[in-house]
């Protein structure tokens, strides 16, 4: 990461984040709710073309929730573009928050218009930018004319004559956890959740904005005051997973934050919380969310209340962090094909009801000489890299092989690392070349299937997502160990079907039937379900294929051949899966495929048949 290229970035931001200071909004002192919805307004109507204010939802008093949207088509929402979200403002006290996302939607709507960082500008048309500086519009109010400068919460009316939730304890994903700090049931504690998760408007605005976009890549929630840059996990000292990726992000941010004005940011903190932003979007969408928890580094209560004059320093040294971000997210340099016709664009597969638009576990930059895996074996696995720019140093690839399941992620909590290897990337196509011993005997199903995943890191194109399809910086592929398989009798292939949402999941199978040739046929035979489906399911209309949050259960596939196919002949079967959130509105799916390569051999003697599969109609 210290390498020549990456500190001229860095001297440049600085230059940049200077000079886009110098014009337009006054950041000498604290702007009122009045003034940051003016300068708001109007950064849009000066900029028609690019810059729009919107209205995402009402706060518990009826105030509006505005974010302005920055893109270079900004009545129109293009679902070839990614999504880039910041906030502020979740704690009514944090007004430094606020002051972060005014200045960077000004120093954005500058640099695009005066073309100051060609790079910036062509990944914002790339991108539709979200810029929310005031989340909780009633607290804010609150703690600038009441004089209750330290107010954290909104103003809900909790009946008893207290008021308030916390806004970063009202999120669903583990809310109801902890005490105290953690997530408090008392009403009148500083850090109260809410009677039940998306109790309050103003979290139920973010979420159904996030939810409602076509393709989210991250985004940052501001607070203060620590100085520290926070990832997932909130509710736990445990790792999560991606938790390599998540780390790569906020130490890079971190180093970027720190070059401005040698100001060090950590990523500890001294407590847990349930119920948090980050967590919810990293554990529900796998979107990459961090927390800046801006200046001063300590100061007690006082803290949140710094003198103005920390406004322009705190804003210049996290804004390299902000626009890295909006890079990583609009633009792509070093990266691996998802299919063969791939050419980086993200997402490279989407759910068409019936199955994936491209087999996107069949990347053609993975492969692996000899070609046959025999388990046990050491093969040599290739993995192709392309890069778009000039040469890109002190880039680390990373290869892993994990247990496919409904959820195909990298790196996951079950994946296992082949290797990896840090090196410097010429213009064009390299290949990386990683010795891998084959795992012996067979993954969680009984299946000898596994799935190598590969990735590419560098800090001027990081990955920010786990989830293969939607990065270009991470490919896959399905491997089969060598084992004679199908007889004309049937055989039974096994999908593993997990949940990591944090709500009950719907999952849906498909086959490519089409794609088989005469004499095949595959079933997907129906589970047996034990149990009532919930209230929700019903209403949702979905009767069976549920699971819990955390459930893993096996799916069944039966694959027949006619006696005419001969000896020796493969196939490939592709399979599709999809996980459903049951969550009202729009349920957007997650998932992948599995692809097995089946081996025809001789017809079996009738002793030899497994008794699963006699039983078979």
């Amino acid at each position: 990461m210290n390498t020549r290229k990456y500190h001229l970035n860095i001297i440049m931001c600085i230059v940049l984040c200077l000079a886009g200071y110098s014009n337009g909004i006054d950041f000498t002192d604290w702007h009122t709710p009045n003034q940051m919805e003016t300068e708001l307004t109007n950064l849009a109507s000066s900029n028609p073309s690019i810059a729009k204010i919107f209205t995402i939802g009402n706060s518990v008093e009826s105030r509006p929730i505005k974010a302005i949207k920055i893109s270079d088509n900004v009545n129109a929402d293009d679902p070839s573009e990614s999504d880039v979200v910041f906030v502020g403002l979740h704690h009514a006290r944090e007004w430094i928050s606020a002051e972060m996302c005014l200045y960077l939607a000004e120093y954005l709507i500058n640099a695009y218009n005066s073309n100051s960082d060609p790079e910036l500008k062509n990944c914002m048309n790339n991108l539709e930018i979200w810029i929310i500086p005031v989340i909780n519009p009633d607290g804010y109010h609150y703690t600038t004319t009441t004089g209750n400068r330290l107010w954290r919460k909104n103003r809900r009316n909790n009946s008893n004559g207290t008021y308030g939730v916390d806004l970063n304890r009202n999120y669903s994903w583990q809310w109801g956890g902890g005490s105290g700090s953690e997530g408090s049931d008392f009403k009148f504690h500083d850090c109260y959740r809410g009677p039940y998760a998306f109790s309050e408007p103003e979290t139920e605005a973010l979420r159904d904005l996030i939810k409602g976009l076509d393709n989210p890549k991250a985004m940052l929630s501001y607070h203060s005051f620590s100085q520290l840059f926070l990832r997932p996990w909130a509710y736990t000292n445990s790792d999560p997973p991606g938790e390599r990726t998540l780390k790569y992000i906020a130490q890079d941010s971190i180093a970027r934050i720190a070059s401005v004005h040698g100001q060090t940011y950590s990523e500890n903190i001294w407590y847990v919380c349930y119920g948090e932003t980050g967590d919810y979007f990293w554990g529900e969408m796998r979107l990459a969310t961090f927390t800046p928890e801006l200046r001063p580094g300590s100061g007690g209560s006082g803290g949140f209340d710094p003198p103005p004059s920390q406004i322009i320093p705190n804003n210049e040294e996290n804004l390299p962090a902000a626009i890295a971000l909006i890079k990583d997210s609009g633009g792509r340099k070093v990266w691996i094909k998802d299919h063969a016709a791939d050419t980086g664009y993200e997402p490279s597969a989407v759910w068409l009801g019936s199955g994936w638009s491209h087999a996107f576990w069949e990347s053609p930059d993975i492969w692996i000489v000899p070609t046959e895996l025999v388990e046990g074996s050491t093969v040599n696995l290739h993995v192709r890299v392309h890069n778009d720019s000039s040469t890109m140093t002190g880039c680390t690839v990373a290869a892993y092989y994990t247990d496919p399941r409904i959820i195909l992620e990298f790196p996951a909590l079950t994946s296992v690392l082949i290797g990896e290897q840090t090196l410097n990337l010429p213009s064009g196509d390299s290949t990386i070349v990683f010795p891998w011993t084959v795992p012996t005997g067979t993954n969680v199903l009984g299946e000898r299937h596994w799935c190598v995943g590969t990735i590419v890191y560098h800090p001027d194109d990081r990955p920010l997502t786990t989830q293969v399809q939607r990065t270009s910086n991470i490919g896959c592929r399905n491997f089969q160990t060598v084992e004679p398989t199908i007889m004309d009798y049937g055989y039974i292939l096994k999908v593993a079907v997990s949940n990591f949402l944090d709500v009950e999941a719907e999952y849906r199978v498909f086959v490519e039937q089409k794609s088989l040739p005469k004499g095949w046929s595959v079933d997907i035979l129906k589970p047996r379900y034990e149990r009532i489906p919930s209230r929700k399911a019903r209403l949702l209309g979905v009767r069976d294929n549920l699971l819990n949050p955390g459930e893993v259960k096996e799916q069944k596939l039966r694959l027949r051949v006619d006696r005419n196919v001969k000896p020796g002949t493969e196939q490939d079967i592709r399979v599709h899966a999809g996980l459903f959130p049951l969550v009202p509105g729009k349920r957007t799916p997650v998932g992948n495929g599995y692809t097995f390569r089946v081996r025809v051999r001789e017809r079996p003697d009738i002793r030899d048949i497994p008794d699963d599969i006699k039983k078979l109609p």
